[in-house]
Protein backbone atom coordinates (compact mmCIF):
# COMPACT_ATOMS: atom_id res chain seq x y z
CA UNK A 1 0.00 0.00 0.00
CA UNK A 2 1.39 3.41 -0.89
CA UNK A 3 2.18 5.98 1.78
CA UNK A 4 -0.17 8.50 0.15
CA UNK A 5 -3.13 6.46 1.36
CA UNK A 6 -1.94 6.83 4.94
CA UNK A 7 -1.87 10.62 4.86
CA UNK A 8 -4.91 12.34 6.31
CA UNK A 9 -6.89 14.53 3.95
CA UNK A 10 -8.48 17.34 5.92
CA UNK A 11 -10.77 18.66 3.22
CA UNK A 12 -14.51 19.14 3.03
CA UNK A 13 -15.22 15.38 2.82
CA UNK A 14 -13.43 14.83 6.14
CA UNK A 15 -15.00 17.78 7.96
CA UNK A 16 -18.51 17.09 6.65
CA UNK A 17 -18.24 13.40 7.61
CA UNK A 18 -16.87 14.37 11.04
CA UNK A 19 -19.71 16.79 11.83
CA UNK A 20 -22.45 14.48 10.56
CA UNK A 21 -20.94 11.54 12.47
CA UNK A 22 -20.96 13.72 15.59
CA UNK A 23 -24.63 14.61 15.10
CA UNK A 24 -25.47 10.94 14.51
CA UNK A 25 -23.59 9.67 17.58
CA UNK A 26 -24.83 12.42 19.87
CA UNK A 27 -28.40 11.82 18.72
CA UNK A 28 -28.01 8.07 19.15
CA UNK A 29 -26.60 8.50 22.65
CA UNK A 30 -29.32 10.95 23.66
CA UNK A 31 -32.02 8.64 22.30
CA UNK A 32 -30.59 5.67 24.19
CA UNK A 33 -29.74 7.32 27.51
CA UNK A 34 -32.32 10.11 27.54
CA UNK A 35 -35.40 8.52 26.03
CA UNK A 36 -35.16 4.71 26.01
CA UNK A 37 -33.38 4.16 29.34
CA UNK A 38 -34.20 7.53 30.92
CA UNK A 39 -30.68 7.61 32.45
CA UNK A 40 -30.59 11.40 32.32
CA UNK A 41 -33.01 11.53 35.24
CA UNK A 42 -30.17 10.13 37.41
CA UNK A 43 -27.73 12.94 36.59
CA UNK A 44 -27.02 14.82 39.81
CA UNK A 45 -25.76 18.08 38.28
CA UNK A 46 -27.36 20.44 35.74
CA UNK A 47 -28.46 18.57 32.63
CA UNK A 48 -27.27 21.43 30.38
CA UNK A 49 -23.75 20.99 31.75
CA UNK A 50 -23.95 17.22 31.36
CA UNK A 51 -25.23 17.43 27.77
CA UNK A 52 -22.53 19.96 26.87
CA UNK A 53 -19.80 17.71 28.26
CA UNK A 54 -21.27 14.70 26.46
CA UNK A 55 -21.31 16.75 23.24
CA UNK A 56 -17.62 17.59 23.68
CA UNK A 57 -16.79 13.93 24.25
CA UNK A 58 -18.75 12.83 21.17
CA UNK A 59 -17.16 15.61 19.13
CA UNK A 60 -13.75 14.10 19.97
CA UNK A 61 -14.93 10.52 19.45
CA UNK A 62 -16.35 11.46 16.03
CA UNK A 63 -13.07 13.10 15.08
CA UNK A 64 -11.15 9.99 16.14
CA UNK A 65 -13.43 7.65 14.20
CA UNK A 66 -13.38 9.77 11.06
CA UNK A 67 -9.61 10.25 11.23
CA UNK A 68 -8.80 6.59 11.87
CA UNK A 69 -11.16 5.38 9.15
CA UNK A 70 -9.29 7.60 6.74
CA UNK A 71 -5.68 6.80 7.68
CA UNK A 72 -5.46 3.20 8.92
CA UNK A 73 -3.77 1.00 6.32
CA UNK A 74 -6.22 -1.90 6.10
CA UNK A 75 -9.31 -2.52 4.05
CA UNK A 76 -10.64 -0.66 1.07
CA UNK A 77 -14.26 -0.19 2.14
CA UNK A 78 -14.23 2.64 4.62
CA UNK A 79 -17.60 1.74 6.13
CA UNK A 80 -16.35 -1.76 6.98
CA UNK A 81 -13.13 -0.26 8.30
CA UNK A 82 -15.30 1.99 10.45
CA UNK A 83 -16.93 -1.04 12.06
CA UNK A 84 -13.49 -2.53 12.73
CA UNK A 85 -12.25 0.74 14.27
CA UNK A 86 -15.43 1.60 16.16
CA UNK A 87 -15.86 -1.66 18.07
CA UNK A 88 -12.47 -1.54 19.86
CA UNK A 89 -12.90 2.22 20.36
CA UNK A 90 -16.24 1.55 22.06
CA UNK A 91 -14.59 -1.05 24.29
CA UNK A 92 -11.80 1.36 25.21
CA UNK A 93 -14.20 4.24 25.94
CA UNK A 94 -16.37 2.03 28.13
CA UNK A 95 -13.39 0.67 30.05
CA UNK A 96 -12.07 4.18 30.72
CA UNK A 97 -15.49 5.28 31.99
CA UNK A 98 -15.80 2.09 34.06
CA UNK A 99 -12.36 2.46 35.66
CA UNK A 100 -13.10 6.08 36.60
CA UNK A 101 -16.50 5.13 37.99
CA UNK A 102 -18.50 7.12 35.45
CA UNK A 103 -21.89 5.46 35.39
CA UNK A 104 -25.57 6.21 35.78
CA UNK A 105 -25.75 3.47 38.44
CA UNK A 106 -23.98 3.41 41.81
CA UNK A 107 -23.79 -0.40 42.11
CA UNK A 108 -24.02 -1.97 38.65
CA UNK A 109 -24.41 -5.73 38.38
CA UNK A 110 -22.26 -7.81 36.03
CA UNK A 111 -25.25 -8.15 33.70
CA UNK A 112 -25.60 -4.37 33.68
CA UNK A 113 -21.89 -3.93 32.93
CA UNK A 114 -22.10 -6.45 30.05
CA UNK A 115 -25.20 -4.74 28.66
CA UNK A 116 -23.59 -1.28 28.84
CA UNK A 117 -20.37 -2.56 27.29
CA UNK A 118 -22.35 -4.19 24.47
CA UNK A 119 -24.21 -0.95 23.85
CA UNK A 120 -21.01 1.11 23.78
CA UNK A 121 -19.37 -1.31 21.33
CA UNK A 122 -22.46 -1.24 19.12
CA UNK A 123 -22.74 2.55 19.30
CA UNK A 124 -19.12 3.23 18.32
CA UNK A 125 -19.10 0.47 15.68
CA UNK A 126 -22.18 1.92 14.01
CA UNK A 127 -20.63 5.39 14.39
CA UNK A 128 -17.50 4.13 12.63
CA UNK A 129 -19.64 2.61 9.90
CA UNK A 130 -21.39 5.95 9.42
CA UNK A 131 -18.08 7.86 9.47
CA UNK A 132 -16.55 5.55 6.87
CA UNK A 133 -19.61 5.66 4.67
CA UNK A 134 -19.77 9.45 4.84
CA UNK A 135 -16.06 9.89 4.09
CA UNK A 136 -16.50 7.61 1.06
CA UNK A 137 -19.62 9.43 -0.09
CA UNK A 138 -18.24 12.95 0.29
CA UNK A 139 -14.88 11.98 -1.27
CA UNK A 140 -16.77 10.57 -4.26
CA UNK A 141 -18.88 13.73 -4.56
CA UNK A 142 -15.77 15.94 -4.36
CA UNK A 143 -14.04 13.90 -7.10
CA UNK A 144 -17.11 14.07 -9.33
CA UNK A 145 -17.34 17.84 -8.87
CA UNK A 146 -13.67 18.18 -9.70
CA UNK A 147 -14.13 16.06 -12.84
CA UNK A 148 -17.15 18.12 -13.88
CA UNK A 149 -15.23 21.35 -13.30
CA UNK A 150 -12.33 20.14 -15.47
CA UNK A 151 -14.66 19.02 -18.23
CA UNK A 152 -16.53 22.32 -18.20
CA UNK A 153 -13.32 24.37 -18.46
Amino acid sequence: MSNSKLKPHFGMPFFTAWILTFVFLYGLSYTWHGIILNDLSRVSYPKDTFLLLVALVYFCISFGLTFLVQVLPFGEKLSVKGLAVGAPMGTFIYLVAFVFGISFYSNPTMAHVAFDLGWQIFEEAIGGFVAGGLVSLFTFIAKERKKAATVNN
